[in-house]
């Protein structure tokens, strides 16, 4: 057996807020061998963000931990307010967070992370610190690394992003990396990719992984061990065949099953819904960025129906963002129209945008970055009310928290800030917001990536339930073939800036384009894991 590298006892976490009552987590035990990777597995608030944060002395002020640690021969206290965390985060525990892209800062170029990084730990000299950086990226299969070196982040793709924090933190030679939802937010391809590396890192490097993420699938694919959360408690807790093929608790049970159900292709969107007049119309739709920059949208055009939702399935960096922010105004376009209920979007005066807010709503993928930090949870969802000056402050807070609890938000978290949130929590409050107007057409981008399975399930329940009641429009931009399949009338597959293929969710399976043929592949690669695990398990 190999050597023990990393091992948590009687782990509990306070926060202030709590008034002493309710742990974040609550009694946590596991270990970590050299070059073993443990998935810790759980739904959105069950600490698994707490944990990643409590080992490498990042818990904020208003939270205290008890427990001890022990790191490759060191004990640490971790109630103790003298552990030296700046000599151990980095250099012996690093750490991949959630959003990449939000974890780099926009206005510095790639090659300053790694200088400042490696300088700040005084990892190597100077005139190393390019070279170093070099070789990581190569190792994480860059082909051109000093484009990359030369890069900003908001200039790659979220798949690129991710690989870049995953460089930053290998290039400090960690003995332990911790990997919080670091594939939650990726496509297929993507996802695949980094589960890929990670795995070739642990073989080359002897590198012991937790591997933090709400994606049961996922969580089989990088992992040995496994470990499960709920509400701060360990449920299961040991190798992955044996918790998800004799799960010991009710809620294991629960994940296991929501993963082992196959969606359902949705009927496709005749019967009366072509008929329909389009809410949305898309002509020849083009963008590119900066002067002689590559074209990010060509020539797209697209109709959405009233009542209609229409899934665009796409990789990282294809267009899909770009798209839904020219939509609703955020970009302005090169060339091309964008109608809206027959209405040319250009026609829309400063003075009438509030007319079009109310009309066409975005759900923006990463649900706390697009919260005001300061504001509470049902103030934050009465925002467009508030903007568009529909109704008191009465009215206002009763919508505000219809909204809330439809998107599964309890009454208990109303006067909570996004700070006290976990990320699923934030995007359930952004889902509330765009929706507390009654906007007719609803443009998702990738607005469940960052929950989990039964969130996720919930969401897009209610999102299809809105769609059927009150014939909201939507426009469902995702990475994941088994929601679009769910949930759509049709899907519009994106590569490149262009839509390449028009297909009803049941022959999604039978799409040509070598694009989608890819997405499809990588989907079904880091699900194998999983569906070989559950084969020879009973139901």
């Amino acid at each position: 057996m190999e050597r023990e590298v990393l091992r948590v006892r009687d782990l509990w976490v306070y926060h202030r807020s709590d008034d002493g009552g309710t742990a974040t987590l609550k009694g946590v035990d596991f270990s970590l061998a050299a070059g073993e990777c443990l998935s810790v597995l759980g739904e959105s608030g069950a600490g698994k963000s707490t944990l990643a944060r409590v080992m490498t002395g990042l818990l904020p002020p208003s939270a205290r931990a008890l427990g001890r640690m022990h790191l490759d021969g060191t004990e640490l206290d971790l109630s103790s307010s003298g552990t030296d965390w700046p000599g151990i985060r980095g250099s012996r525990i690093g750490l991949v967070l959630q959003d990449a892209q939000q974890a780099l800062n926009p206005v510095r170029r790639v090659e300053a992370h790694f200088r400042e990084t490696l300088l700040f730990h005084h990892a190597v000299p100077r005139d190393e610190v390019l070279p170093t950086a070099r070789r990581i990226l190569e190792f994480l299969n860059f082909g051109d690394p000093d484009a990359v070196l030369d890069s900003y982040p908001f200039q790659l793709s979220g798949g690129m992003c991710q690989r870049v924090c995953i460089a930053l933190a290998l290039c400090l030679r960690p003995r332990v990396l911790i990997a919080d939802e670091a594939t939650s937010a990726l496509d297929g391809v993507s996802r695949a990719e980094v589960i890929g590396l990670l795995r070739k890192t642990r073989e080359r490097l002897g590198l012991s992984i937790v591997f933090i993420t709400h994606d049961i699938a996922a969580a089989c694919s990088a992992a040995e061990k496994l470990l499960v959360l709920e509400d701060g408690t360990v449920r299961d807790y040991g190798p992955v065949r044996s918790v998800l093929g004799s799960p010991r608790s009710a809620f294991t049970s629960g994940l296991v099953g929501a993963a082992r159900r196959i969606p359902t292709p949705r009927a496709e969107a005749g019967g009366g819904l072509g008929a329909r007049p389009a809410v949305l119309e898309v002509e020849n739709l083009s963008k590119s960025f900066g002067a002689g920059g590559d074209a990010v949208l060509c020539g797209l055009s697209l109709s959405v129906a009233r009542g209609e939702i229409v899934g665009v399935l796409g990789g990282s960096g294809c267009g899909k963002s770009t798209l839904a922010r020219c939509l609703v105004g955020l970009e302005e376009p090169d060339s091309g129209r964008i109608l809206f209920e027959g209405e040319s979007l250009s026609a829309w005066r400063e003075r009438d945008r509030k007319g079009l807010n109310r009309g066409v709503q975005l759900i923006f993928q990463d649900g706390r970055a697009c919260l005001n930090p300061g504001r509470r949870v049902l103030a934050l969802a009465g925002e467009p009310l508030r903007y568009m000056k529909l109704c008191g402050k009465r009215e206002r807070d009763d919508a505000a928290a219809r909204s809330l609890t439809e998107a599964g938000i309890g009454e208990e978290l109303f006067m909570r800030r996004p700070p006290e949130l976990s990320t699923g929590q934030c995007q359930r409050v952004a889902i509330a917001r765009a929706l507390s107007a009654g906007p007719r057409l609803l443009i998702c981008d990738e607005a469940t990536s960052a929950l989990d399975a039964a969130t996720r399930n919930q969401v897009l329940e209610f999102l299809m339930e809105i769609n059927g009641r009150d014939g909201i429009s939507i426009l469902l931009i995702s990475h994941d073939v088994g929601i679009l399949k769910r949930c759509c009338h049709r899907v519009v597959v994106m590569d490149g800036g262009r839509f390449v293929e028009d297909l009803p969710p049941s022959r999604l399976d039978e799409a040509r384009h070598p694009s989608t043929r890819k997405l499809l592949r990588s989907e079904r690669t880091v699900a194998s894991a999983f569906s070989r695990i559950i084969s020879s398990s009973p139901e």
